[in-house]
């Protein structure tokens, strides 16, 4: 049940009427059901580890609650979230171990979906529970809603128990406002996968498949991947928060305007937002406290671990991990030199003033950059791309120039659409709020549905040959 299929828009539609009409009591378990159904249909058995990692972190953190030592306690939540970090090990590093063995070792294990996503969820719930900062919800029905939520299971956003729970147990009724802005985020993110991710995808899928190739313009892939994730990524959760927002949930942002950050820190607070905002509560405050009487050293290793596990989450692959290695001297360099900015600002403010305009496109580059590490299979072809950035823009090759002959149009469409993709971005983030007259009302109504009619078309004639959403696989 792809979230590009006809077949999922039914299924969100019939879960959409059903969790309206039903008493406000029955709609967690209405939710549960639902839920595990989607899961079943994309992974099966899989099902299994996911309620039983739920149970776990419930029982765990019902166990948490009790009247217990602090020894005793702080050993539960070790032992829980050691469980959970192992799962999720093991199935990161199931394919790297049978490399390793030439595929004789026999641990064949596909990744389940949204593995990285739930277990995260469920580590920080357990330690929120331990730290005192959420109540152990005492209904398994509820929590185990939460965990196994159909929009967020294939890619996030990851969003806090404390923030979802109140919104079933408690929910409040789904107004035609909220419903019109789901629809209306369903299709933003429609337009991102389908006219701008997909087309841009022709381009950054055949220059990564010919790095070594001559003729190969490596700088259009160096600019292309980025637009290409962002889109894609952006849409997916475009998808899941509109989702969301059918059943009357409202979800966490995940994206703000990404490439429009001015410094490594801001561009972090703004990429990924609730990875970003998970690792930072639960991995790098923790272990700059820890590090805090080695200065600036310690500063730096809490950035290089916070980052290095940013990429190795991902899979457990030397080009990710490198991804981590090169955001962590960005943010670094950030760091450091921060208090030296600020004075230099100071007494220069053309030049601060200059750095709103300088700066996201600095920033674009050097994130472009890092991308390369993201995209890249092997650290050889990485340093190849890196090293010949300006190769194959003279004289392109054959198969390039037919890639162009059969696609320029789609890639034309893509860069396009990008742009008008950014414009929807800023218009829904600065103008949801404001009110609309009667006309303006209907005109967006109108606008809404016919969209959806549109993309209903794409969804038949497509008949399921667009390209996966890059994130579904982490």
């Amino acid at each position: 049940m792809d979230f590009t299929g006809l077949s999922y828009l039914v299924f969100l539609v019939a879960i959409a009427i059903a969790y309206r009409v039903a008493p406000a009591r029955m709609r967690p378990g209405l939710l549960l059901v639902s839920s595990c159904v989607f899961y079943w249909v994309w992974s099966r058995w899989f099902i299994v580890l996911l309620l039983a990692a739920s149970g776990t972190a419930f029982l765990a953190a019902r166990s948490l609650e009790r009247t217990l030592s602090e020894n005793a306690r702080r050993a539960v939540m070790a032992f829980t979230v050691a469980i959970l970090v192992g799962i999720l090990a093991l199935f990161k590093s199931a394919p790297y171990i049978r490399g390793l063995f030439g595929g004789s070792f026999g641990l064949d294990l596909l990744m389940p979906l949204g593995l990285s996503y739930y277990t995260f969820k469920l580590i920080g719930y357990v330690v929120d529970v331990y730290w005192g900062k959420t109540v152990a919800e005492k209904s398994f029905v509820p929590f185990a809603a939460y965990v196994t939520f159909f929009p967020q299971i294939v890619a996030g956003p990851i969003q806090r128990s404390e923030s979802f729970l109140p919104q079933i147990v408690d929910p409040a009724p789904v107004r035609w406002r909220k419903a019109l802005f789901g629809i209306q985020r369903i299709l933003l993110g429609y337009f991102k996968k389908f006219v701008v991710a997909d087309n841009l995808g022709l381009l950054v899928n055949f220059i990564y498949g010919h790095i070594h190739e001559a003729g190969t313009p490596l700088l259009l892939g160096y600019y292309a991947y980025p637009l290409q994730l962002y889109a894609d990524f952006s849409g997916l959760t475009d998808i899941a928060v509109g989702s969301a927002a059918l059943l009357g949930i409202e979800s966490p942002e995940n994206f703000n305007a990404p490439f429009s950050a001015a410094s490594p820190s801001e561009f972090w607070r703004r990429w990924h937002i609730t990875l970003t905002t998970w690792l930072t509560d639960y991995v790098f405050t923790p272990l700059r406290m820890a590090t805090r009487e080695l200065g600036n050293a310690g500063l730096v290793l809490s950035l290089f671990v916070n980052m290095i596990l940013i990429g190795v989450w991902h899979g457990f692959r030397w080009s990710f991990a490198l991804f981590g290695m090169v955001h962590a001297v960005y943010l670094s360099v950030d760091a450091l030199t921060g208090r030296a900015r600020k004075r230099y600002y100071k007494v220069h403010r053309q030049a601060d003033r200059m750095t709103d305009w300088i700066g996201p496109v600095v920033m674009f580059h050097l994130a472009a950059i890092a991308f390369v590490f993201f995209r890249g299979e092997t650290v050889g072809d990485i340093a190849y791309f890196v090293s010949h950035l300006g190769s194959g823009l003279a004289q392109t090759s054959t198969a390039f120039e037919e890639l162009m002959a059969a696609s320029g149009r789609a890639l034309a469409v893509g860069v396009a659409g990008y742009f008008v993709m950014e414009m929807a971005d800023y218009i829904r983030r600065h103008y949801r709020e404001e009110p609309l007259p009667r006309w303006g009302r209907w005109s967006l109504t109108s606008c809404t549905a016919a969209a959806l009619v549109v993309v209903i078309l794409i969804m038949l004639a497509g008949s399921g040959a667009h390209d996966p959403f890059l994130y579904a696989i982490f």
